[in-house]
């Protein structure tokens, strides 16, 4: 009996090895496949090849590069997610801190596209604030300036000057500067989260070889 189930221990692991090796190697063309296509930055085929690797052999990092993957393609959550397991998966890696780093980068840029998109505006333009300089209003017609005496009442005639003008200077017109605030708003809001980003897409080569 004890020879009977040694042999079928045997047979099944004859059975199975050929299936390993064949799947070791399949994952293996897929990461050589996939590392290839990363450099030459095609990430969405090289995120393919490095999901198919996975399926065929579960190294945790093929998901680092799958990560590495999703945030080049601007895919935060799916970044994140991938980032996430491989910690997971490799508590102890040799580049934890830079993983970390990458996902508290991908999430400060996350916050702050929602905060952008859900503050409400401290105040809104009038409707007219975009119509241009007001028209003058129609100057006081007067008789011209002369010299000579009149010749009924011998006195001479009084010019009567144009009342000051109310247009304001350009700079001092409010609506200007507040729609200067706004861009400068809108600037520094683009400004702050592309050096977010910026910070989160360094890095960008894979991280070390699968052991196959």
């Amino acid at each position: 009996m004890v020879a009977r189930a040694m042999l079928g221990i045997a047979v099944l692991v004859m059975l199975s090895s050929p299936a390993s090796a064949d799947d070791a190697a399949t994952a293996k063309r897929f990461f050589v496949s996939g590392s290839k296509h990363f450099d030459l930055g095609e990430y969405a085929e090289a995120l393919n090849d490095f999901k198919e690797g996975y399926r065929l052999k579960d190294d945790p990092v093929f998901l680092y590069n799958l990560a590495q993957c999703h945030r080049l393609l601007n895919q935060n959550t799916e970044a994140l997610r991938a980032y996430r397991t491989y910690l997971r998966r490799a508590p102890t890696a040799p580049n934890r801190g830079e993983v970390e780093r990458k996902i508290a980068a991908i999430e400060e840029a996350q916050a702050a596209a929602n905060k952008a998109t859900t503050t409400p505006p401290n105040q809104v333009l009038p409707p007219d604030a975009h119509a241009g300089e007001p028209t003058m209003p129609p100057s006081t017609t007067t008789a011209p300036a002369t010299s000579e005496p009149s010749s009924s009442t011998g006195s001479a005639l009084v010019v009567t000057a144009p009342p000051p003008s109310d247009r304001q200077p350009i700079y001092k017109k409010w609506w200007l500067w507040t729609a200067v605030g706004v861009v400068a708003v809108g600037v520094g809001l683009g400004v702050g989260l592309g050096v977010g980003l910026s910070k989160g897409k360094s890095n960008t080569t894979t991280y070390p070889a699968v052991q196959f």
